[in-house]
């Protein structure tokens, strides 16, 4: 029995998310995308969910190669009247995520066994990471850990990307299904 997906994009809906169906050989996987975590990011190596300790880009080559679709999902936030740009961006990133997670399990019960999700941003359910994940049941890495180009992506979806605008926030996750 083929799982449907319709169901999934209703849901996505009803959480605020926009959801975007994707073929997953149109995603963009490229090296120069991990690049900014390892020279960009000020939390390199401090998450479990991010580089140095997470699969590498080939290993995800490989993985994707095994998807058939996926689905965009971006979940826009007015931040205009935020102080701090930073601590806005931690707070909606994970209640972004929280959401889409809810979506993955939602997309496992209904068939897509392989559903995986790619959360917005690094992880921050914990202040900090030890030596081993405290909760490994929600450990999910970011799009561009794994080398996906977010923007490219987003342009072909007919979107686009806006770095430096801080009045206006996009968390962006991908689902992987099959």
């Amino acid at each position: 029995m083929k799982a449907e997906v319709q169901p999934l994009l209703n849901k996505a809906e009803e959480l605020g998310l926009s959801a975007y169906m994707l073929d997953a050989s149109d995603i963009d996987v490229e090296n120069r995308a991990r690049l900014k975590c390892a020279y960009g990011c000020r939390g390199y190596g401090k998450r479990l969910s991010c580089p140095p300790h997470i699969i590498s880009i080939d290993e995800f080559r490989k993985i994707l190669s095994e998807y058939s679709s996926a689905i965009l999902l971006i979940e826009e936030h007015d931040t205009s009247a935020e102080d701090d740009i930073f601590k806005a961006w931690s707070r909606l990133r994970k209640g972004s995520f929280h959401k889409m997670l809810e979506l993955e399990h939602m997309a496992f019960r209904h068939g897509f066994i392989y559903a995986q999700l790619l959360r917005p941003g690094a992880c921050n359910e914990c202040d900090t990471c030890g030596n081993i994940c405290n909760k490994p049941e929600i450990r999910r890495f970011p799009p561009e850990a794994v080398g996906i180009n977010l923007s490219k992506l987003m342009e072909n979806t007919g979107m686009e990307m806006e770095y430096c605008n801080f009045s206006r926030v996009k968390c962006i996750g991908i689902l992987l299904l099959e």
